[in-house]
């Protein structure tokens, strides 16, 4: 007897008992784990913050992840640790951070001591920021300081998200400077040095671009994000390539419909040391669809929590991939999930504010953040005009898949609490980029609808200027695409009206690049467009060009241009005493910087105010020798002026010191 009972106890301690006396997978703690996908731990990972990227040490009980706020403005790698029995509250990593610098990505080697990640932090100290691949040791005492990995992985070119197998082979993501394509590649580990990349072949490398690719452990599985793949259910879709004995790759295999069930925000896969856990990046949701039209309470409440349409970490068992490639119909289908609203979000109301400008002061030379909080709000917003008549205030909001126009009407003493566009009637397309006719009568904006005799692709695969018009009760006529040769096969957006109905446009040809083009009223429809002299199409990429009514300027976006003091700036063309264009200027520092990029610009009707967008900061960061902390990246998910889109205004007179 008491041999048996000796027996016995061994196996309690060593787990051998009864599946139900075992301690749970210390990841299982947040709720099973299926062959369904499941949000990771709603509320304590996933907070409504972009949240991808996670690494889980081997022995399951440190995991990492990435956190951003809306458009990167912040991004840090952040940790939590298995600890009696619980997760610990996630803080930021001990190398992650520093206020400025981009950290995301993290992968652990699978022995667990080291940790590599991608950083815009300089290379040295006082040097430029970079885009590279950079390595941290675990320590007695905790992790040792960042070293970037250098050449020959690290280049000019832009490397990113890396993966590693037993051996310490690296995968990596390379972006060239002079390119928009990424490409998957490897390097080999001989001797503690790391060899000369290669690019994995066209099996791996298959659609117009590809990205994030994760390897698991014994280099025999490569989880790709793909873009432009003919079979893709959506703009980016998950694939699988199995690596052979010969080193040569099968597939691609697309991952299926639980997995890319074209929702987007799919870049980020992962999977567990072990092999049993497949995490990866999505913007689905959580439950049904909202209501249609929104207003702008409850599209505050539902952006900034988890499950509403922003990139949040996702899980599943990862037994499917031994499955693949795999019939539609032998898919599991999910059942409905309940929505999650995690966050303090819904206390967010509208609060009306006296006054044309909402009680703001009105801007001089220096640029301001127009309407904190109720305008602005730290959501990506743009696109702001008011109707000739002055009744109607129109903004656009691109954020966590939704893209719309929010429209408040002037009371006589206040704005009212926006609203979705009433032209905007089907919130499975996008609407944006208004622009009113003189009289107010009629809207344009872009769309990604399809117009007639073309084919409805995903995405951005259309861009077509639509058009509605006010009807005699005030409602508005079901929008309709201009008709051609204004609408084409290429991509058309971003429409500005002059006085005499003259339209101003951005059309991209097939290299992606855009121009700006006129075309004058005929009819019911337009003249054949002209594209505007290099004057005003300065640089290699112009777009969402601004005309003011009487066409005597256009501020438009310029990327590419030798003179910019961004990635893309804004400029100003004038039109000269014998009607032609004038050479485009850079509206200078008090506009543009460094860390910007113009969007949209629109002056109001008097041509006293001059509003555009901007991702520059206004809010402060921690100072020297600080970090970010959670909190950080929480309270700036919620305000303005921390690198989102938001919407300034300054005093119109900075163009006339161009002049």
């Amino acid at each position: 007897m008491a041999r048996i009972l000796c027996i016995c106890l061994l196996l309690l301690a060593s787990g051998a008992g009864a599946a139900g006396l075992r301690e749970p997978a210390p990841l299982e703690a947040w709720g099973p784990i299926g062959e369904i996908p499941t949000m990771l731990a709603p509320g304590f990972i996933n907070t409504g913050l972009l949240t991808r990227d996670v690494a889980l040490s081997p022995d399951g009980r440190e995991l990492f992840f990435s956190q951003a706020t809306t458009g990167y403005g912040l991004a840090c790698i952040l940790v939590t640790r298995h600890e009696n029995g619980a997760w610990t509250p996630p803080e930021v990593a001990s190398f992650s951070g520093l206020p400025g610098v981009q950290d995301l990505e993290p992968a652990f080697h699978p022995d667990g001591r080291r940790l590599f990640f991608f950083s815009s932090r300089p290379r040295r100290a006082e040097g430029p920021a970079a885009q590279d691949i950079w390595m941290v040791e675990r320590k007695q005492d905790g992790w040792g300081p960042p070293r970037n990995l250098g050449a020959p992985v690290n280049t000019a070119d832009a490397e990113f998200f890396p993966s590693l197998t037993q051996d310490g082979t690296l995968y990596f993501c390379r972006r060239p400077a002079d390119g928009r394509r990424h490409d998957i590649w490897r390097s080999r580990l001989v001797g503690g040095e790391y060899q000369e990349p290669e690019k994995l072949p066209t099996t791996v490398n298959s659609g117009t671009s590809q990205f994030n690719a994760c390897i698991s452990a014994d280099g025999r599985r490569l989880i790709v994000p793909v873009a432009g793949h003919p079979e893709n259910r959506g703009g980016v879709d998950y694939w699988l390539c199995r690596r052979q004995d010969d080193d040569s790759w099968s597939g691609p295999f697309n991952l299926g419909p639980l997995v890319n069930d074209a929702a987007g925000g799919s870049w980020s896969p992962a999977l567990s040391p072990d092999g049993r856990y497949f995490f990866f990046m999505s913007s689905r949701r959580l439950g049904p669809a909202p209501a249609w039209p929104r207003s702008w309470s409850d599209l505050q409440a539902g952006l900034r929590n988890p499950g509403s349409g922003g990139s949040q970490i996702w899980v599943m068992r990862a037994d499917f991939l031994a499955t693949l490639p795999r019939p539609e119909e032998d898919w599991p289908r999910p059942a409905a999930e309940p929505a999650v609203q995690a966050g303090s979000a819904g206390d967010k109301l509208w609060a009306a504010t006296p006054g044309r400008w909402f009680g703001n002061e009105e801007p001089g030379p220096q640029p301001a953040i127009f309407a904190p909080g109720q305008v602005s709000t730290g959501l990506q917003e743009r696109d702001l005009l008011i109707s000739p008549d002055g009744s109607l205030l129109v903004h656009g909001l691109m954020d966590q898949g939704l893209v719309c126009n929010l429209v408040s009407r002037w009371d006589g003493q206040a704005w009212s609490e926006p609203r979705t566009a009433p032209w905007h009637t089907d919130p499975d397309f996008a609407c944006f980029e208004p622009t009113f006719s003189a009289d107010g009568g009629t809207v344009l904006f872009l769309s990604n609808r399809a117009a007639p005799g073309q084919e409805q692709g995903r995405g951005w695969s259309n861009q077509n200027i639509f058009r509605s018009r006010r009807l005699v009760d005030g409602s508005w006529s079901p929008a309709e695409a201009l008709p051609a040769p204004v609408t084409s096969d290429a991509a058309e957006y971003y429409p500005s009206l002059a006085a005499d109905g003259t339209l101003y446009f951005s059309r991209e040809d097939s290299t992606g690049q855009a121009a700006l083009w006129s075309a004058e009223p005929l009819g019911e429809g337009y003249a054949p467009p002209q594209r505007l002299p290099d004057a005003v199409n300065c640089g290699p990429n112009v777009y969402n060009g601004f005309v003011s009514p009487d066409e005597s300027l256009i501020i438009a976006c310029v990327a590419g241009h030798p003179e910019n003091l961004g990635p893309a700036d804004y400029w100003v063309s004038f039109r000269t005493a014998s009607g032609a264009w004038g050479p485009a200027r850079n509206l200078g520092p008090a506009i543009n910087g460094e860390d910007t990029r113009a969007s949209s610009a629109w002056l109001d009707r008097y041509g006293r105010f001059l509003f555009f967008s901007s991702t520059r900061k206004t809010a402060p960061e921690p100072g020297d020798g600080q970090r970010l902390t959670r909190s950080d990246l929480h309270r700036a998910h919620w305000e303005p002026g921390h690198g989102s889109s938001d919407i300034w205004w300054v005093d119109a007179a900075v163009l006339d010191r161009l002049r």
